[in-house]
């Protein structure tokens, strides 16, 4: 076979390769387009549409004080909450990883697993019912402390899975070479073992993070104060109200768009922290070591 002919094979079954790989991605799209893009197209919509005998700006007068402080509540109890996780899930998810024992490794991952396989009012009836316990009498539980406890009882295995599965299959030998190098065990860590986790360390956060600051009903069961509820709690009770009537629905859809903007927004500042001023620090540094 000449070399024409078998550069032409090439391109063509890579061409045939290529339209399969396109041909995978159809329903991802469909899936995306169905259950992402046309809620959010709705939700736009009814935040911008007036509803029966109303206007656009009676949609948008939900957003007042107090709702921003339900977001910022929400996204302070969100932020310790994932900050707990990480400062617990990261030790356990790296010593695990150091025992060579897979029958020890697989009975620890059960048991810190357990939470996800069980129903989640039954975690949070259970977990109640602890606290109740605890303090001594019932609904002793006030504040949003409990909230937090009960949100990194719910959250903390989403934060342990990644970061133990990467640990886990890290090779050993970039420890070892960080040790002949000369680094000791914590400049190791942060040289080394850290970077090497960055994203599963980022998988963990989005996936602790956004549930919480979104949560619903946790706060209602474990804090009983009469203004613990979150920021996902107001939206679900305008959504409930929207039944029967389309002021609240609009409402709701509102809500849910400003807090998407809000999460937008935070993200935004993480990239511009992360892309911009971080690689300028770094830069920097290197240049006076």
């Amino acid at each position: 076979m000449s070399l024409d002919s078998k550069i032409l094979k090439y391109q063509v079954f890579g061409m045939k390769s290529t339209g399969k790989n396109w041909v995978l991605l159809i329903p991802f799209t469909l899936v995306s387009l169905i259950l992402v893009i046309v809620p959010l197209l709705m939700i736009f919509i009814k935040a911008f549409v007036p509803a029966s005998e109303t206007t656009v700006a009676d949609n948008w007068a939900i957003i007042d004080g107090f709702i921003w402080q339900k977001i910022l509540i929400s996204f302070i109890i969100a932020v310790l909450t994932t900050v707990v996780c990480i400062l617990i899930a990261y030790p356990f998810a790296y010593f695990l990883s150091t025992s060579k024992n897979k029958v020890f490794k697989t009975i620890v991952i059960f048991i810190a697993t357990a939470p996800v396989w069980t129903s989640f009012l039954v975690k949070l009836v259970g977990l109640k019912t602890f606290f109740d316990i605890c303090a001594g009498y019932n609904n002793s539980t006030y504040g949003n402390l409990w909230t937090i406890l009960g949100l990194i009882y719910l959250y903390l295995p989403f934060m342990i899975m990644p970061l133990y599965s990467v640990l886990n299959d890290m090779p050993k030998n970039l420890i070892f070479a960080s040790y002949d190098l000369g680094y000791g065990p914590f400049k190791t860590f942060f040289k080394v073992t850290l970077p090497y986790t960055k994203i599963a360390l980022a998988s963990g956060i989005t996936l602790v993070f956004l549930p919480a600051l979104t949560t619903v009903a946790v706060p209602q069961f474990l804090n009983n104060n009469n203004n613990g509820s979150m920021i996902g709690d107001i939206i679900v009770d305008q959504g409930e109200a929207g039944l029967t009537s389309d002021i609240a629905l609009a409402r709701a859809s509102t809500l849910s768009l400003v807090l998407s903007l809000v999460m937008l927004g935070g993200f935004g500042v993480y990239i511009l922290f992360h892309k911009v001023i971080w690689k300028h620090f770094k830069t920097a540094r290197s240049k006076y070591e």
